[in-house]
């Protein structure tokens, strides 16, 4: 099994006038993914982690208005928020227990994380993930700047 964990904000989604709205290609990428499939012809099972301080159905509202909330179900298994874990990112406990929620004690080899933020990429490589790091709209220090220029590489990741 292979799983393809996301941040949300300024990943997936990022603020605009203090709207929360969907990066262009993000239904795109989360659309070819599932077309994808391991080498032993499993679909690839994508989740969310993320940094969140309020009541969770706040949030699975939020994946329902940016369209994207039947990528990430059912919520208790693909979902995965800092309170209910009790740490925030790049916190090791965050990835096991998102990861074991999807799968019990699969290989972080197995995994790949896609954020915007330097400091987890570098822990989700030092655990043993493949990690990849979007550009922030307007920036330029990512590895690349849009979604789904990343679909090649989780194809590959796949096939690994």
């Amino acid at each position: 099994m292979k799983i393809i964990l996301f941040d949300l904000g300024d990943t997936l989604e990022y603020k605009k006038e203090s709207i929360s709205v969907l990066r262009d290609d993000a239904l795109e990428l989360l659309s070819g993914i599932q077309y994808l499939h391991d080498n032993d012809r499993k679909n690839l099972v994508v989740g969310l982690i993320s940094d969140w301080d309020q009541d969770p159905v706040k949030y699975y509202h939020l994946l329902e208005e940016l369209g994207i909330s039947h990528f990430f179900k059912p919520h208790p298994e693909k979902v995965t928020l800092s309170n209910e874990v009790g740490v925030t990112k790049p916190h090791e406990k965050i990835f096991r227990t998102a990861i074991d929620k999807i799968q019990k004690d699969l290989q972080y080899r197995n995994v790949i994380f896609i954020t915007e933020k330097k400091d987890h990429i570098i822990a989700a490589r030092k655990y043993g993930m493949m990690a990849i790091r979007i550009n922030f709209p307007g920036k330029t220090d990512g590895e690349t700047n849009t979604l789904i220029e990343i679909l090649p590489f989780i194809n590959l990741f796949s096939l690994m």
